[in-house]
């Protein structure tokens, strides 16, 4: 398999990051995920435009590299034969000297890879998936970090952990306020009487690329849309639950902490979501604008 590394295209046996790269060291970097249908990358400029964000805020400058991005993912899509594919850029501040001070004005270090696409179990989006909001875990709204894609992911790993630890497929993620915020590594829809509803990006959550092409969907399908807090009794009384994110598209949840939604089963909205943004995607078309 080759990977893009610095400018580069080399094997990936043959990449390699010093162990003193400070996105080891402390997490000091940011990433992008992406999907590729057809040999494509969907929503490529939307992925770029957050990365481009995320960089600003850390303070990272790579520099001419930012437009290398784009070439160096087609390439390596055709040079690995992938159609159907998973795509990352991650970005560090490179190699630097122990401590938290970036004085010395590292040259970062920025990889680009893509990897064969390999979908979840057909029966989590047959059957939807469990989920359970976790305790111990908030987000931070008031923190910068909390609207990138930031290399140091700890947070949701723990979240990650403690739900599987109770039996959960995934987690849910709640703010500083007390209220529904995201899950592990996805954000969260509700549907209730047929709105659409989602978390502000003020509660301090991430804004998802998904997230914006499903709320321009929901639009264009009809359905009234709504960004606003979610308390987590309404979101457990909820007519339906759905994730969002690049790679699995929409994920139904059918129960939280072991309570069913709904009927229990995958939703009318939900479905007819995925099957719309499916066809998206596979065209390489860009969202609908929302009105």
């Amino acid at each position: 398999m080759k990977v893009w590394l610095n400018g580069k295209i080399i094997d990936a046996r043959d990449a390699k990051v010093s162990l003193f790269d400070r996105g080891f060291l402390y997490g000091d970097g940011v990433f992008e995920t992406m999907r590729a249908y057809g040999g494509a990358v969907f929503m490529l400029e939307d992925h770029l435009a957050r990365l481009k964000g995320s960089l600003a805020l850390c303070r990272i400058s790579i520099g001419r590299r930012f437009g290398a991005i784009a070439p160096a993912l087609e390439r390596l899509l055709e040079m690995n034969r992938l159609k159907e594919a998973s795509v990352r850029v991650n970005v560090s501040r490179g190699e630097g000297r122990f401590g938290i001070g970036a004085k010395d004005r590292p040259s970062p270090t920025v990889a680009v890879t893509a990897q064969r696409f390999l979908p979840l179990p057909r029966r989590m989006h047959e059957r939807g998936i469990s989920a359970g909001i976790v305790r111990d875990v908030r987000l931070n709204g008031c923190s910068p970090l909390s609207g990138i894609k930031s290399s140091n992911y700890l947070l949701h790993i723990i979240a990650r952990m403690e739900a599987e630890a109770a039996g959960f497929d995934e987690a849910i993620l709640l703010n500083a306020r007390g209220v529904v915020a995201e899950a592990a590594t996805s954000n969260i829809f509700a549907v209730c009487r047929r709105k659409v509803v989602t978390p502000p990006l003020a509660g301090g959550i991430l804004p998802g690329v998904t997230r914006k092409a499903v709320l321009a969907l929901a639009g264009a399908c009809g359905f009234s849309c709504e960004e606003k807090e979610i308390t987590r009794r309404a979101l457990g009384e909820s007519d339906e639950v759905f994730l969002t994110n690049s790679l699995f598209e929409i994920l139904p949840v059918t129960s939280i902490d072991r309570s069913s939604i709904g009927d229990g089963k995958v939703g009318p909205v939900t479905a007819l979501l995925r099957g719309r943004y499916r066809k998206l995607a596979r065209r390489g078309t860009e969202a609908p604008t929302r009105e």
